[in-house]
């Protein structure tokens, strides 16, 4: 059955990652040899003489993330064997939850997985659903954030009841929002001097398509409509180009809000296991 085989320290000059990268039939190989040689804890995955991909583990405070890259020789019957070699290397591992996500091109087992939650990718097309939502009157809308440090905690408070597994740093992802490359959507919801309502995103000009980073409206003002009208503005503005998103499988009322605007489910890209 399959093996987990642990890369030496240095690790493209270990014999098995000379093997693998040989192997390896991907049009993302550079990449995949600058996540092997910046990253610790990556291991193998071996079948006999046939080496199937990669993991990768990252530790933190209450989940252990494993990135996993699979190649096209991949055997769907060695799911669970995988699952049981991953038990073993961290079984003296302190956490509440393991999170596996994909990277590159690697063949997609999450939705295989028994998770107790799954993140999916949506997209919807240029020809959205639209409803022209009304907004109350003394609700108004600024394209510019004035204040990062008033966004972030108001993202907190907005995902403030999230489940341990989905809670995001967002100081630090906001931070880094206006630092991309990228040409930005941000459109921001005030009631007077307070932010009720957020959505922002990027415009990816290689994919030639939205990407939306957050949409979120203060749990005092939910009910108001805000965050459809948020959403259809920010589908509707220039350029009127396809658009995606990421979102928790357990979200239901985000879910119905997209779906509502045309979003359709592509991929799964993220699978959660409660250590149980």
């Amino acid at each position: 059955q399959g093996r987990l085989m642990k890369l030496k320290e240095n690790i493209l000059n270990s014999q098995s990652s000379k093997e693998f990268l040989k192997q390896l039939q991907s049009k993302y190989k550079d990449k995949v040899i600058k996540l092997m040689a910046e990253n610790e804890n990556v291991f193998l995955i071996k079948e006999n003489e046939f080496y199937l991909g990669f993991l990768q583990l990252n530790f933190h405070q209450n989940k252990i993330s494993i990135k996993l890259f699979l190649t096209s020789d991949w055997k769907n019957d060695l799911k669970e064997q995988l699952l049981i070699n991953i038990s073993d290397l961290i079984k003296n591992k302190h956490y509440d939850y393991l999170t596996f996500l994909h990277c590159f091109d690697s063949i997609n087992i999450l939705n295989t997985i028994d998770g107790i939650d799954f993140m999916h990718q949506y997209e919807c097309n240029a020809d959205i659903n639209k409803h022209n939502p009304i907004l109350k009157t003394n609700f108004n809308i600024s394209t510019e954030i004035s204040n990062y440090d008033e966004l972030i905690d108001f993202h907190n408070l907005c995902y403030s009841d999230d489940k341990d597994y989905m809670i995001s740093d967002w100081r630090k992802m906001l931070q880094s929002f206006p630092k991309a490359p990228l040409p930005k959507l941000t459109y921001i919801c005030y009631n007077k001097d307070t932010i009720i309502g957020s959505i922002i995103g990027y415009i990816i000009p290689k994919k030639n398509k939205k990407y939306l980073y957050s949409n979120c409206v203060h749990p005092d003002y939910r009910g108001n409509s805000i965050g459809e009208y948020l959403l259809d503005f920010f589908l509707q503005s220039e350029p009127l180009i396809p658009c995606y998103l990421t979102v928790y499988e357990t979200a239901k009322p985000a879910i119905n809000l997209y779906k509502k605007f045309g979003f359709k489910k592509i991929n799964t890209v993220e699978a959660i296991i409660a250590n149980e």
